[in-house]
């Protein structure tokens, strides 16, 4: 799958989801500065147990996470 990306509030997101133990999927993202051409970016993991059937749901949960982070202030 091609990861999905969004740009949001200042910041550019890419889905990472993960497969576990038991083929599902968990939420992951990376996330970048904006300025184009910045590579250099921090990956964030979604630590709540909670797991996908489908890759394309943990791509879309991966860049909720995201958003949630920026909208929280914790980036």
């Amino acid at each position: 799958m091609i990861p999905k990306t969004e740009h949001f509030q200042g910041f550019i997101l890419t889905s990472c989801p993960r497969k576990t133990s038991g083929d599902r999927w968990s939420a992951a993202v990376k996330v970048t500065q904006s300025p184009e051409g910045s590579r250099s970016g921090r990956f964030y993991y979604a630590d709540d147990g909670t797991s996908y059937i489908l890759e394309e749901e943990a791509a879309e949960e991966s860049l909720n996470l995201g958003r949630n982070l920026i909208k929280r202030g914790m980036l």
